[in-house]
């Protein structure tokens, strides 16, 4: 079959790595011959090299995601693929305002209506106004935890039934050993992962950094990820010269940063106020990090017993979470284990094969 696969969020946010982690396995297996796809033309030249097989048929545009030329723009060029593409499928929620064929969407959080994201009232109704002409138009919305398919439902009143639930999968590369010794960074440390932005907390990542900084004073904060805007909050702690030599950014890392950052953490700390799954916490175990985060009802459901829960709105209780982890090398020494135990319940062929049964 052929089918459309959008690309829009490519090497951007969490939604980027569904996509990579689709059309990978797409590639795989023998029953899609040509896979049309949208990227923002920043990204030609590691989109080129990440997938030059000839079934990827991609056409490279001067917008970005979720501009006017995503929503507006792009339903012109999909209409050309009418009768071309079997299905379209968004792994985002960026569907064009004119789409010509069913469609499926996934729906990763609905972290924006959150109290903790920092968005315009406008922007916010907009955004309502977009998701759910997507999520209602749509012939099957993919949704990637139970938390987040009970939101869809009394957000927008979906039926449960048209929801299907597909749970993202862990690389397999995170559960190979990671290397202390290749570390980017040398001695003890922290890590954050993931994207600058208020929900995620980083505020409190720090803050609990800062109440532990005299009782280890040779451990140092890594903070990996991409900013959202521009200053953002670690931009403004920088200037705090507590930090000083201690706090160590690494701007868009990747997969291989990734898993040598993993070899050498301490602890994985991330403390999010609102999340749609939470993979990075997932990696990090994989790779045998003891995990610190937030005690939310998704990350129950995801992770179990096997991290150690917190308070989000208090930087006390997110550096008492620390510091249990790195006085206590038995407790961490269990909840690597538990980590790696549940991350590979995650693996790829039960997800995989759930989206092919999916677009078929």
């Amino acid at each position: 079959m052929n089918i459309y696969l959008d690309g829009m969020f490519y090497r951007c946010s969490g939604v980027g790595r569904v996509f990579e982690n689709l059309l990978s396995a797409f590639l795989e297996d023998d029953g899609f011959r040509e896979i049309h796809t949208v990227v923002p033309a920043a990204e030609r030249e590691p989109f080129l090299a990440q997938f030059p097989r000839p079934e990827v048929r991609p056409t490279f545009v001067e917008y970005g995601p979720m501009t006017f030329g995503d929503l507006l723009g792009k339903g012109l060029h999909l209409r050309t693929l009418r009768g071309a593409v079997e299905r379209f499928f968004f792994p985002g929620h960026n569907v064009p305002l004119f789409l010509p064929g069913n469609y499926i969407v996934s729906v990763n959080d609905l972290t924006v209506f959150s109290e903790h994201f920092a968005l315009p009232w406008h922007r916010r109704a907009g955004f309502r106004w977009l998701l759910s002409r997507a999520v209602r138009g749509a012939e099957t919305v993919v949704t990637i935890s139970e938390t987040v398919k009970g939101d869809l439902v009394r957000e927008f009143g979906l039926p449960p039934g048209k929801i299907r639930v597909v749970y993202p999968w862990v690389k397999e590369t995170f559960f190979l050993p990671p290397s202390r010794e290749v570390s980017p960074v040398r001695g003890d440390y922290l890590l954050y992962l993931g994207l600058r932005i208020a929900h995620k907390n980083v505020d409190g990542v720090i803050r609990a950094f800062l109440l532990l900084a005299d009782e280890f004073p040779a451990l140092q904060l890594v903070v990996a990820g991409s900013r959202y805007s521009t200053p953002d909050v670690v931009d403004r702690w920088k200037r705090d010269p507590r930090l000083r030599e201690r706090m160590v950014e690494i701007p868009d890392p990747s997969d291989e940063d990734i898993r040598n950052l993993f070899g050498g953490a301490k602890a994985f700390v991330f403390p999010s106020f609102a999340e749609g799954f939470g993979l990075p916490p997932l990696e990090a175990m994989a790779s045998g990090v003891p995990v610190v985060c937030s005690d939310i009802p998704v990350f129950r459901e995801v992770y179990g017993d096997a991290v150690r829960y917190v308070d989000p709105v208090s930087p006390d209780s997110i550096a008492g979470g620390i510091r249990q982890v790195l006085r206590d090398p038995g407790y961490a020494g269990t909840l690597a284990r538990r980590g790696r135990d549940r991350a590979g319940a995650y693996r790829r062929d039960r997800s995989v094969g759930s989206y092919l049964d999916l677009v078929r």
